[in-house]
């Protein structure tokens, strides 16, 4: 606990605090990053799930996208980040923020393993792909829908 009390009253987190449009602006980039990752995770899997582009290779795709899910997930850890400096003590007692860092540990160990595997190449079974991509959807999905939870709940 002495952690999050040492960052909440850290310089950053009262320059953020003490600005009235940074922590806007940070949501605002934040859900923009949200957009691109889950976006580009929802490209990858309809393939997987073999709803749309079948007559293109899984690995293509994925490698398409790959950047944009990076970009996406490295806006969005930067911006959170951000954004729970200045409330760390807050965030630290939260039940939905706890349920959104499970998925999204979860989600990124899922991302950078499995999924990965699967979709660099197209000798995976068509039953694997399937459920690849429905765990995919729902882990980051799981993520949104938690960051959701904390502004309804909190």
């Amino acid at each position: 606990m002495w952690f999050f009390e040492w960052l909440e009253g850290s310089a950053l987190a009262v320059a953020i605090r003490q600005t009235t449009w940074l922590m806007p602006l940070f949501n605002t980039i934040h859900a923009l990053g949200m957009t691109l990752l889950i976006g580009s995770i929802l490209f990858v899997s309809l393939r997987l799930l073999g709803v749309s582009m079948a007559q293109r290779p899984v690995w293509q795709i994925a490698g398409e996208a790959r950047r944009w899910t990076i970009a996406g997930l490295l806006t969005m850890v930067t911006t959170g980040l951000l954004l729970f400096i200045p409330e760390s003590l807050r965030w630290y007692g939260s039940g939905p923020f706890r349920v959104k860092m499970t998925c999204l540990l979860v989600a990124v160990v899922f991302h950078f393993t499995l999924f990965r595997k699967v979709t660099s190449g197209d000798k995976a079974d068509p039953t694997l792909c399937r459920i690849t991509g429905t765990l995919a959807l729902i882990l980051w999905f799981g993520v949104g829908w938690g960051g959701r939870a904390i502004t309804l709940l909190e």
